[in-house]
């Protein structure tokens, strides 16, 4: 790239982030909100890393259309407290 890591843009940073992490051959990748501050084409980019992801990926997300796009295993929702398997419609 040939930029300094301060002057990349919040999407720039996340993509750059993801693709030392899976070269450095992570088995297990922890995101929380990872769609914020990426634009839709970031968040595609995305979604196809952790879907030819091997590992573990514990994802926090508010964003339906991620949950809806990724292949999971197991989902469940944290409200008041309190944590719920969400079993497949």
């Amino acid at each position: 790239m040939g930029r300094p890591a301060a002057s990349l843009s919040p999407g720039e940073r996340t993509r750059a982030a993801l693709a030392l992490l899976q070269a450095r051959g992570v088995n297990l990748l922890v995101l929380d909100e990872p769609t914020n501050h990426l634009d839709l084409p970031a968040i595609e980019q995305l979604e196809q890393a952790m879907d030819s992801f091997e590992g573990t990926v514990l994802l926090v997300t508010h964003d339906r259309r991620m949950l809806d796009t990724v292949r999971l295993t197991r989902r469940w929702h944290v409200e008041d407290g309190r944590v719920t398997e969400v079993t497949p419609d």
